[in-house]
């Protein structure tokens, strides 16, 4: 999938990859203890497992096996590709906000200054877990309280909050104790990448656990803000200059918090 095999072919970066692997090694784990070779596995097996999860996860899950499948063929590793022609329906559910009970004190029960960071960006300003790893110490600008965050399609520029400046200060704080000698540009770094002189941003996958005390996903937080600010207005430009988000995904947060703007009235004809 690097592109290093005996036939030319179209290089994958380390952060797909490794989303593929999140989601593919608990079923090569399941085929190991039943078969002795990935040739044994048939069309009906790679089905069989895409039945056993659905949304998000169904679609994820089949990308990953596709491509690795794919890859296999191409090696020569295998010779026919069990996971083509094997499709799975995904259904994108409206967006619903998480219950108030379960964002008390979020923040305050984050176990790390890293940890409280992450998730004042993730809640409040709806950064996703690849926007906050490929943050850099240029783009922020404390003293006027500015952001600049990288997004697929180009710099955006994010106005911080109090109370999320405080707690980057914190962070900023605490790594340049550890970690003095540093010369990592990313934000946020760990113990391996901050002393990595190639400097390279965290794994976005590093972030989940820092949410995993708290008993929620980063993705559900990213979706309860913009829906909370979807409520506050119907606007889906500004949905879409704020978070960043495509037209379809922002009329999907309008549709979701305002419902009774796209139900047809039935005494109209």
């Amino acid at each position: 999938m690097r592109g290093n095999g005996r036939r030319p072919s179209p290089v994958v970066d380390w952060g797909t990859i490794r989303h593929y692997a999140h989601y593919s090694l608990p079923v090569l784990r399941q085929w190991g203890a039943q078969v002795s070779s990935l040739r044994e596995i048939t069309t009906t097996d790679v089905e069989a497992v895409l039945e056993t999860v659905t949304g998000h996860r169904a679609h994820a899950l089949h990308s990953s096996l596709r491509s690795l499948f794919r890859a296999l063929k191409r090696e020569r590793v295998i010779f026919r590709d069990p996971a083509r022609g094997v499709s799975v329906t995904y259904v994108a559910s409206a967006p619903r906000r998480i219950p108030s009970d379960r964002l008390i004190g979020l923040i305050d029960r984050a176990p790390t200054a890293m940890a409280k960071a992450v998730v004042a960006l993730t809640a409040i300003h709806a950064l996703g877990p690849t926007e906050i790893a490929r943050l850099q110490f240029t783009d922020l600008n404390r003293s006027k309280g500015r952001m600049t965050v990288r997004r697929n399609y180009g710099p955006d520029t994010l106005y911080l909050d109090e109370l999320t400046t405080k707690l980057l200060a914190n962070w900023l704080r605490e790594r340049f104790e550890r970690w003095p000698r540093s010369t990592n540009p990313h934000l946020f770094v760990t113990q391996q990448t901050s002393l990595d002189p190639t400097g390279p941003p965290l794994a976005k996958f590093t972030l989940r656990p820092l949410f995993l005390n708290l008993g929620i996903q980063p993705r559900q937080l990213r979706i309860d803000r913009i829906l909370d600010e979807a409520h506050e207005t119907a606007d889906p430009v500004h949905l879409m200059r704020g978070f960043g988000i495509s037209d379809t995904t922002a009329m999907k947060y309008v549709k979701a918090a305002h419902p009774h703007r796209f139900t047809k009235d039935p005494t109209r004809a």
